[in-house]
Formats: structure tokens, C-alpha cells, sequence
């Protein structure tokens, strides 16, 4: 007998959740200002993108950015330069050691005669 009820309350397809809806509907078709909120929290989140602070940020972002970029360039060159360095005192110690080997060699020589 609960079964006969349950199915007369709830119908065949919607149910009560589907009159719910359908209530819902009818009841929300008179709120005219409805939409006319949902377009002013748009406006709103258009103008706070596009603010004063927004434009300001962005420029300070893009002097940062930039600011980067020169220091970048700047590590490049040094790195290069130091690399360049490296490499001469590298070399001239290698020589150096070369002519002290000549040297000591020439100096041993000259002591044994």
C-alpha cells in the first residue's frame, strides 16, 4: 500500500524533486531583478579588473621584467668576462710552471759542471 502512495506523491517521470522545480521556475519568472544583479556583480568585476591600481601594477610589473632582463644580460657578460680571465690565468700558470721546469733544469745543469 506504501507503494501505491509513494507512486500517486512522486507521479510516474518527475517525482516530487521535478514539481519542485517546476514551482520554482513559476515562482522565480516574477523576479525581474534577477538578472539585473547578476550584470551589475559583471560590471563590477570588469571595473575592478580595468582600476587605476590594476594599470599601476602592470606598469611596475613590466619595469621589473625589464629590470630582469638587463641583470640577465649583465650575469651574461660578467660570466663571459670571468670565464675569459679564467682561462688566461690558467694559461699563464701552465708557462709559468713550464719555465720554472726550464729553469731548475738549466740551473741543475750549470751546478753539475
Amino acid at each position: 500500500m506504501t507503494q501505491i502512495k509513494d507512486k500517486e506523491i512522486r507521479g510516474r517521470n518527475n517525482g516530487i524533486i521535478g514539481d519542485y522545480h517546476k514551482w520554482l521556475k513559476a515562482q522565480t519568472q516574477e523576479l525581474d531583478w534577477l538578472p539585473k544583479l547578476k550584470t551589475s556583480s559583471e560590471e563590477e568585476a570588469e571595473t575592478l579588473e580595468e582600476s587605476e591600481e590594476a594599470h599601476a601594477l602592470k606598469a611596475e610589473l613590466e619595469k621589473a621584467q625589464a629590470v630582469k632582463e638587463r641583470f640577465k644580460t649583465t650575469t651574461i657578460k660578467v660570466r663571459k668576462e670571468y670565464d675569459k680571465l679564467r682561462d688566461i690565468n690558467v694559461a699563464t700558470t701552465k708557462a709559468l710552471e713550464r719555465e720554472t721546469k726550464r729553469a731548475r733544469k738549466e740551473e741543475w745543469g750549470q751546478n753539475k759542471f
